[in-house]
């Protein structure tokens, strides 16, 4: 037992900060003492440890960093910063306004004359694009999964760019297979993080957990739900931002929708029960 307390401390220091539920020694307690069973107990440690989270101010230094090297880029490129635009990326319940806004403010975006527009009006990015008529289309978000959202929100304002303008995609994080969908569709990735398929240990394409482990935590993800116990696409990704878990991690990690009745330790907004108000 003193090895799942001082789990619990670790857990609060490293996960510090996250916003939809704290990680406090009471969710922690919460979530372990669901699973009776001592191997089990073992194996949803060893997998929380393969968690890679990304805080408030690790999120601010990657955007930094990130668009500073996109801008060396421009300016090699003689593409003035008033002839670049960001576009967030307009979909329900997704935190592209927020990292956009985050990007504005620690780049000093607006300073620079950086045009910055609302994904869904694609008449603003159609008169932006006519009258500059070159530059570049920067799409920014915080992660990208399947990139299924991505490619429907572009296929949309694909049509509304005129002009010479290279699109890329910034974003902290990545996946493998939303790496490999960019460059289908001709958009360059600006990530700090490739999440790799390899690197996930509930995917079945890893190799980090024995056959044992990974098959019994695969088991109590599908439990929970069926469907996507694993995360939608089944992408068992591993990657948590303070202000949330993505769709993608596993559903051991992230409790039942409305916390029941399984609860996790990292639910996401949609995953809290409704409250009344």
């Amino acid at each position: 037992m003193l090895k799942v307390y001082w789990h619990c401390c670790r857990a609060i220091w490293r996960f510090q900060g996250y916003e939809p539920q704290p990680v406090t020694a009471k969710s922690f307690m919460r979530w372990i003492r669901q699973y009776t069973n001592d191997l089990d107990r073992g194996y949803l440690i060893q997998l929380l440890e393969r968690v890679q989270f990304i805080g408030r101010a690790e999120m601010r230094t990657s955007l930094f960093n990130l668009n500073r090297r996109l801008m060396r880029r421009f300016q090699k490129e003689k593409i003035p910063t008033d002839h670049l635009i960001y576009l967030q990326i307009h979909d329900a319940g997704s935190s592209s306004p927020v990292v956009l806004n985050m990007l504005r403010n620690v780049t000093q975006l607006e300073h620079r004359n950086c045009r910055l527009i609302d994904g869904s009006n694609a008449k603003a990015l159609n008169d932006t694009t006519n009258e500059l008529e070159y530059g570049a289309v920067i799409y920014v978000d915080d992660f990208l999964g399947t990139g299924s959202q991505f490619e429907d929100v572009r296929q949309f304002l694909a049509p509304y760019i005129v002009g010479n303008f290279p699109e890329f995609v910034l974003a902290p994080a990545m996946s493998e297979e939303a790496i490999h969908l960019l460059g289908r569709l001709g958009v360059e990735p600006m990530t700090q993080f490739v999440h790799a398929k390899a690197g996930r240990p509930l995917h079945e394409s890893s190799s980090v957990f024995d056959d044992q482990v990974q098959e019994r935590l695969t088991e109590l993800c599908l439990d929970i739900d069926p469907m996507f116990g694993l995360g939608f696409g089944s992408l068992a990704t591993m990657i948590v931002f303070y202000s949330g878990a993505p769709d993608t991690v596993p559903r051991i990690l992230r409790g039942s929708s409305g916390q029941a009745p399984i609860c996790g330790i990292f639910p996401g907004y949609g995953d809290l029960p409704t409250r009344n108000v």
